[in-house]
């Protein structure tokens, strides 16, 4: 269950209960391509993510509304985002880190091409692989469609595959 977030625009409050999974890989896909450091790219990220989540606002509305409600509303959607879905995601894939030991051969190794350089993942691209992940093993295991998939509520679908998981063996 995730807070209630709402924002206030024309005189006309909006609420939103629930991220289905299209919303928070599109959040994903939007924090993934925002680098810029300039405070205007950063109010119209915000006014994109809120968007997202309602989509019956447009940009131009949300232009209009108060300026504080709006970084408070995108302040609190970043907070379910990455503090309440993203240590759900994070909980049903417990990996182990494995730790890597550095060699005196590495240098060599990378400089005549045996090994590839490592990679510097975008942590938002392994929040979208683990979505898509997610909604393969929930059509496999729902039979549902994608689309239906993509309509559900990822804290319970999230929830339910955990629960499916740490069962399977019963």
């Amino acid at each position: 269950m995730i807070p209630e977030v709402s924002i206030t625009c024309h005189e006309s409050s909006f609420f939103v209960r629930t991220i289905t999974v299209e919303q928070y890989r599109k959040y994903a896909s939007l924090m993934e391509h925002s680098s810029s450091d300039r405070f205007r790219d950063a109010i119209t990220l915000s006014k994109r993510i809120i968007q997202e989540l309602f989509p019956e606002l447009s940009l131009a509305d949300l232009g209009t509304c108060d300026a504080i409600e709006l970084l408070a509303t995108s302040a609190q959607i970043h907070r379910i985002m990455q503090d309440i879905i993203g240590e759900k995601l994070l909980k049903i894939v417990e990996v182990e880190q494995v730790e890597r030991e550095e060699s005196a051969f590495d240098e060599y190794d990378l400089e005549n091409g045996y090994e590839d350089e490592p990679e510097n993942t975008n942590p938002w691209r392994l929040c979208q692989e683990i979505v898509d992940r997610i909604v393969k093993i929930a059509i496999r295991l729902l039979n549902n469609s994608y689309s239906q998939c993509m309509k559900e509520d990822i804290i319970s679908l999230v929830d339910y595959l955990k629960f499916e998981l740490d069962t399977i063996n019963e």
